[in-house]
């Protein structure tokens, strides 16, 4: 049984819309997920608008989008069609264009980033309570 894999990330719904129904006119079956959600929340939030199909379309829809100038998924969005789900970049979509080692850094940062705030609204907090 075949799996559903991304082939293709947007942030705009409409550019995934036109890739997908390239794919479909080709006989690919496919679907933008996040579709409704990225036209909801506009652009202010990056959800991103994925166009998924069947694994063993991957092949063809590579061919396609190379025959027609799409930018092809790097080896990041592609370990999904190799089988491996457990990378961070697979669920955090703006960390995909970074190398594994920028990754990292931006993820420690933003914990870092967050654990400052938490410790300076902590000591606002018990200043207020204190006086």
């Amino acid at each position: 049984m075949d799996r559903i894999v991304e082939i293709a990330n947007f942030k705009q719904t409409d550019r995934a819309e036109i890739l997908a129904s390239l794919l479909r006119g080709e006989g690919i079956s496919c679907y933008v997920r996040n579709g409704i959600s990225s036209n909801v929340f506009g652009g202010g939030v990056d959800i991103g608008a994925k166009v998924e199909l069947l694994e063993s379309d991957v092949p063809r829809a590579l061919e396609i989008m190379k025959a027609y100038d799409y930018p092809l998924p790097d080896e990041i969005l592609l370990s999904d069609y190799k089988g491996d789900d457990s990378t961070l970049a697979n669920r955090v979509t703006f960390l995909r264009k970074f190398p594994l080692e920028t990754q990292i850094v931006i993820v420690i940062i933003l914990i870092l980033g967050l654990l400052a705030l938490l410790i300076y609204v902590g000591s606002i907090l018990s200043s207020h309570g204190a006086a």
